[in-house]
């Protein structure tokens, strides 16, 4: 098929600009292949409208003259809202408008509209973000951070306590040890009281020992 048919009049180019993403530029070869196929339609429905005209069957006259407006309509229309808009990037406008004629396309003209809604949902992909797969090789393992301790915190200030002395209880005086000796008694021979042995006289009396 050649790539350019300037003889034709509305039909476009079928390879667009060498930059157009590759879901753009089989978006707009489907649509092309839809714009050929209403060109080889709008033959067919020429010539069966005349035939049905000459038959006198008026109502497959009356559809295949709307067939016929619909299709010079959507080859008219084609090249001005969705060629010249993917040349041009703007993917969103042209994507608005295949839908619109997809759907009209498939109401009268079923192959074309198939056309042209397989372009539009091809179209969608260029919305979509892409991803650049790198080597694994380039892949950055992140980075592992070891958690350091946390600074410690300034002491609190110590209040100087003097260290306490255990209490101990003053020793007990040593008990008084018993006398070694005891005093040797002796009792008066006149009053009867006793007394110390070293005492001459009586303490009581005052006779003598």
């Amino acid at each position: 098929m050649p790539n350019n048919m300037p003889n034709i009049p509305f039909l476009a180019s079928s390879t667009g600009p060498a930059w157009l993403p590759a879901a753009a530029k089989d978006a707009r070869q489907f649509a092309y292949w839809g714009q050929l196929i209403m060109m080889v339609m709008f033959v067919v429905a020429a010539v069966m409208a005349i035939v049905s005209l000459v038959t006198g069957s008026w109502g497959s006259a009356a559809y295949f003259i709307v067939a016929l407006v619909v299709l010079a309509f959507l080859f008219y229309m084609m090249n001005q809202t969705v060629f010249t808009p993917i040349d041009q990037g703007k993917f969103r406008e042209a994507s608005d408008k295949l839908l619109i004629w997809g759907i009209l396309g498939l109401v009268f003209l079923t192959l074309p509209g198939i056309f042209l809604l397989l372009s539009y949902v091809r179209l969608q992909e260029v919305f979509q973000p892409q991803y650049q797969q790198y080597p694994t090789q380039y892949y950055q393992q992140p980075q592992q951070y070891s958690q350091q301790p946390a600074a410690a915190a300034p002491p609190a200030q110590q209040q100087y306590q003097a260290p306490q002395q255990q209490y101990q209880a003053p020793a007990a005086a040593p008990a008084e040890a018993p006398q070694q000796q005891r005093s040797e008694m002796i009792k008066c021979k006149n009053c009867g009281v006793q007394y110390p042995a070293f005492m001459r006289n009586c303490p009581n009396c005052g006779a003598p020992r």
